[in-house]
């Protein structure tokens, strides 16, 4: 029985709701019963509910929503603060006081405050992609592990039955006297083996579903679909263009990547706020005093300042800190991104290096084949022993074991790659996020928005984004560190013919945009380039199984016009 996924369409009335449905999206919007069993051969349905259900991505999703609260917390701090306090002398009896402060000026620690807010909730959302993805290629391995155990029973189901021809065969010699009973005891000594051989495949097969019982929640049904070969060619198919990305700057994109570039511009604007402390702040307040004993009201109206350095000037010392921790993310960021190419690419490497085995093999289990027709044979004939016949069963059989092993591997490298790609269907959520332009939050910006929303053509657009609490202090920033007021994805110049990364709000990329799966795809003119984004699109489209057991021959999403 096959889990059926439903997406729940989520409206966000404001553009301050967006990043929320992305959440909702990617902690699972699909509403999956309960007690339904996934078959276990349908490797999108598990992946699916295991980054949906999981406790990893569920510890991500609760921080994300703390983070998502201290955006919240960080906006209302230019809000006036309310007190009220009590106290009882012997002179004026019980006091009640009420007060107001409302900050006019922090020297930009306001705005860098949110800021910060701001990308440590946009860094917790990439860490819930990231753990999906952690979560996704911990349920691939368990699959491979699964789909292997399968396709050695079938092996050893075909060796015993074989095997029991050739019992069969000598129980008629020996009877007859033309051979020896050893050889009949020979035979049976290998099908004991390969007993034991399936035996132990079975096991594998119970293990590998209790743990995918565990990762992804519910339970695990019969297997039902696609052998491991036709798993095999599907990969082989749908992998056309993955050498390409696979060399590309597709690392930009990979969550961990995006993570830690948010944590920079977290860290960047809280040097802001740490300089802004050395700044005076400057507010009006107003207080009233009620005197419980004449009842009596006293009202005060009063324009402040409030300077608080730290001890011995200590708030340089703690600029200089944040300024360090700046450079320290830089570089952990940048060792992440080699990482993860490094990782990508040899994913890559692993996925080649098991299709070009594939095809060694294939020739191996076909000629060890004729080698076994030819000696069984030459057995009746009396050329061949009965033990050569007996090996070359076996080496038939230890071929197919390594064919099977490298597909399995293979398949699963492919899914690890699309997992790295951003190609599965639950990862299309994450591909809209990453596209988002990062724009720095401005008070006066962030009213006029409110108010756009109630007043239509407000005269508030001509406040300055930089009066008031805008000021802040310049700092200068190594060149590794992306500026956000850009899209997240970069311009990088390269030669023709090459990947390009690009903003998808230009008509170019309009034009290029992917057409849908169940329509024929149109081929790119020559010379024409195309945009990372596109290219993992069109290939995930052309990769959605509808209801099949075996998906379609891929759509080319070759750059060449077709012939």
């Amino acid at each position: 029985m096959t889990v059926s996924v439903y997406k729940c369409s989520m409206t966000s009335a404001t553009k301050k709701l967006r990043l929320g449905s992305l959440v909702a999206a990617l902690i699972g919007a699909a509403c999956l019963p309960a007690s339904a069993n996934v078959n276990p051969l349908q490797i999108n349905d598990l992946i699916t509910l295991a980054v949906q259900t999981h406790p990893l991505v569920g510890s991500a999703v609760a921080d994300q929503q703390a983070t998502k609260e201290g955006v919240t917390a960080a906006k209302l701090g230019y809000l006036p603060t309310p007190t009220i306090s009590s106290q009882y002398n012997g002179d004026d009896g019980t006091v009640t006081r009420f007060a107001v402060s409302q900050p006019i000026w922090s020297g930009g620690k306001l705005k860098a405050d949110a800021n910060r807010a701001i990308n440590d909730d946009k860094a917790a959302t990439a860490k819930i992609m990231e753990r999906q993805n952690e979560v996704a290629k911990n349920t691939i391995d368990i699959w491979q592990s699964y789909i292997y155990a399968l396709s050695l029973q079938e092996l050893y189901v075909n060796n015993l039955k074989q095997l029991a021809e050739f019992e069969a065969m000598m129980q008629r010699r020996v009877s007859q006297g033309v051979s020896a009973k050893i050889e009949l005891d020979l035979v049976t000594n290998r099908i004991l083996q390969d007993q034991n051989s399936l035996q132990g495949a079975i096991e594998q097969q119970k293990i590998a579903e209790a743990r995918l019982q565990q990762i992804i929640g519910v339970p695990v049904g019969s297997p039902n679909g696609a052998t491991i070969a036709q798993l095999a060619q599907y990969a082989k198919d749908q992998s056309q263009n993955y050498g390409q990305l696979a060399f590309s700057q597709v690392s930009e994109n990979h969550p961990t990547v995006i993570r830690q570039r948010f944590e920079i511009d977290s860290a960047r604007y809280a040097v802001k706020s740490q300089k802004a402390q050395q700044m005076p702040t400057v507010y009006v307040q107003y207080q009233t005093d009620y005197n419980h004993r004449n009842n009596r009201f006293e009202d005060k109206v009063a324009l402040g300042l409030n300077y608080s350095p730290g001890a011995g000037f200590s708030n340089v010392a703690l600029s200089r800190a944040s300024e360090a921790r700046v450079q320290s993310l830089v570089q952990s960021q940048e060792a992440s991104r080699r990482t993860v190419m490094e990782n990508i690419q040899t994913q890559y490497q692993q996925f080649i290096s098991a299709r070009d085995q594939e095809l060694s093999l294939t020739a191996a289990v076909a000629g060890a084949q004729i080698v076994l027709n030819s000696y069984r044979r030459q057995f009746i004939a009396g050329r061949k022993s009965w033990l050569e016949v007996l090996n070359a069963v076996r080496e038939q059989s230890q071929y197919e074991q390594q064919l099977r092993q490298v597909q399995a591997q293979m398949v699963a490298n492919f899914y690890k790659l699309q997992v790295d790609f951003a190609l599965m269907p639950w990862q299309q959520q994450g591909i809209e996020f990453v596209q988002q332009p990062v724009v720095e939050f401005s008070p006066f910006g962030y009213l006029k928005n409110e108010l756009s929303h109630f007043v239509p053509n407000t005269p508030i657009d001509n406040l300055s984004n930089q009066a008031g609490d805008d000021a802040s202090d310049g700092v200068a920033y190594p060149a590794s560190v992306l500026p956000t007021d850009e899209p997240m994805i970069r311009q990088l110049p390269l030669a023709e013919g090459e990947w390009v990364f690009a903003d998808e709000s230009d008509e170019a990329s309009a034009a290029l945009s992917p057409v849908p799966s169940n329509e024929p795809s149109q081929p790119y003119a020559a010379g024409e380039q195309r945009t990372i984004t596109q290219t993992i699109k069109a290939v995930a489209q052309n990769q959605q199984c509808q209801n099949a057991e075996i998906c379609p021959k891929p759509v080319s999403t070759d750059d060449t016009p077709s012939q």
